[in-house]
């Protein structure tokens, strides 16, 4: 099929339960994108988009091994608008499509750019792009067009983004880098191009909004699908580290004084941990002046200890960050001195609204020393905790937060024993101050809180906050932290909050300003 672009948006029609079908797209006979993709008729389930603007007045030609299927698309001015009454208020999720890992996370001239693994042709992994959103304030985030989109080199993996303020790399000074893996064989285009697994560079001269290829970087395949490359500089030794997964648990780390020559120095292989690795400094909050390095992997698995600038020495066994199994791939962002602010992918099961996963909230890393054992703590970024609104003190009695994200907290005043239950719709949630148990009971998540959450002869805190699709968990000082999916409407549903007679506590809730 050839048809004229006369519209910047290509619209597909998708239907989840139609068989997946490639397209092979070209322009003036060249190709510019091959699409895995669930086509549908129209009417059938919902329209996808993809952005033609640099092809105005041109026609694009489409192949498929059935063509007939193809008569449901054409062009149009706008993009689909796909609405969906239970999108989060405070967590990110796609417009549609399938999302996963985080990428490119920066902060730079007062915009947070948030960059991810998106396939905008259906609500299942594939046709790994790179979407992107911006934020001034880590809530409120402004969709973008896709930077990167899969071509004969491969689909575009993971990666990092980095401000090079001093034109290191000789793509102009303040230009923002971004180095990523092409992940060659993972498209019929790059395996018939012979393309393996490499590591890429592009930037931005435009604050983020368009990503350029650049072949002033490249690092050759190493081992099967060596990727997530993720990038800082170190003060103390005066270069740009990566760290970067190579395959099994394996680990490469790389220094480099101009961001474009890297000399490996290390490679280390730690059971139990693999993909998206990250290596930062973090404070250790209950002994001042005290630092530590934290290796972080895909699952929130992480080791501590030291690192000169050339090579990582582990202290310690091997740690979960987290209480439940939905966050995955978090990363850190670039440019944010003084704080290490983390995200995550959160693997959801809920698809009604045409698309797939969010993220989590954007939270603020530390660590606590327990008995020589360093712990990662984690709190909300603290543009979450500016946007809550008045907390109202409550208890035995029912509410409806009328559309709105919810914190709530509660603090002990004394031991912990007794029962905090909140009741929402059919889904409860639960505390258990005396087995030290945190339960979303219709989820089967358990979160056994004894040890680092309720300390019986101390007063304990917990804050849980609420929105549509995701619930987030923090206690034992941050040292707890656990997120699960949710029922759909849980914001339009009645609470009802009880605590048990022997629970000596306060709480408060409060809706955030969004």
């Amino acid at each position: 099929m050839t048809l004229k672009i006369t519209g910047p948006y290509l619209w597909l029609p998708v239907d989840k339960n139609a068989k997946e079908k490639k397209l092979h797209l070209y322009i003036e006979g060249k190709k510019v994108q091959e699409i895995d993709i669930h086509l549908g008729e129209t009417g059938s389930g919902f329209y996808t988009a993809m952005d033609t603007s640099l092809f105005m007045g041109k026609e694009i030609t489409i192949e498929c091994e059935d063509e007939t299927l193809l008569r449901g698309i054409f062009c149009y001015s706008e993009k689909p608008q796909n609405v969906y009454p239970f999108r989060p208020k405070l967590h990110f999720c796609p417009e549609t499509g399938w999302h996963n890992d985080p990428n490119g996370m920066v902060y730079a001239d007062g915009v947070y750019h948030l960059y991810y693994q998106w396939n905008p042709y259906g609500v299942a992994w594939g046709n790994m792009h790179w979407g992107h959103v911006q934020s001034t304030d880590l809530i409120h985030w402004e969709h973008k067009p896709a930077v990167l989109a899969p071509n004969e080199l491969g689909t575009m993996y993971s990666g990092c983004g980095i401000l090079d303020k001093d034109n290191l790399a000789g793509c102009g000074k303040n230009t923002l880098l971004f180095y990523y893996t092409a992940a060659g064989g993972r498209n019929e285009w790059s395996r018939e191009a012979g393309n393996l697994f490499t590591q890429r560079l592009a930037y931005s001269v435009d604050g983020g909004e368009t990503l350029i290829p650049s072949d002033k970087f490249f690092m050759e395949h190493i081992v099967n699908e060596n990727r997530d490359p993720k990038i800082f500089y170190h003060e103390e030794s005066r270069a740009y580290i990566m760290v970067l997964y190579l395959d099994g648990n394996e680990f490469a780390l790389y220094r480099s004084e101009n961001l474009l020559d890297w000399q490996e120095t290390q490679r280390l292989e730690i059971p139990g941990m693999w993909e998206c690795p990250d290596l930062f400094l973090l404070d250790v909050e209950n002994m001042p002046g005290k630092r530590k390095w934290v290796f972080w992997s895909a699952d929130g698995y992480y080791v501590v200890g030291d690192f000169d600038g050339f090579s990582f020495k582990a202290e310690g066994q091997r740690q979960m960050a987290y209480s439940t199994r939905l966050p995955y791939a978090a990363q850190t962002f670039s440019g944010t001195p003084g704080r290490v602010i983390s995200m995550a992918w959160l693997r959801m099961n809920n698809d009604r609204g045409n698309y797939r996963g969010l993220m989590s909230l954007p939270t603020e890393l530390f660590l606590i020393d327990r008995d020589g054992e360093y712990i990662v703590g984690f709190r909300p970024a603290r543009e979450i905790s500016e946007a809550e609104g008045e907390f109202r003190e409550f208890s035995g009695q029912t509410f409806n937060p009328e559309g709105e994200a919810v914190c709530i907290q509660l603090e002990t005043k004394g031991k912990a024993r007794g029962e905090w239950k909140l009741q929402i719709g059919s889904l409860a949630v639960t505390a258990d101050f005396g087995n030290g148990i945190f339960n979303i009971l219709n989820q089967d998540t358990h979160m056994d809180i004894t040890n680092a959450c309720f300390n019986s002869e101390k007063p304990q805190k917990i804050m849980v906050i609420i929105d549509q699709e995701a619930i987030e968990f923090f206690g034992g000082n941050g040292t707890i932290y656990g997120i699960a999916e949710t029922e759909e409407d849980i914001l339009g549903k009645v609470w009802e909050l009880k605590v048990s007679d022997t629970l000596d506590a306060v709480c408060r809730w409060c809706p955030y300003s969004v």
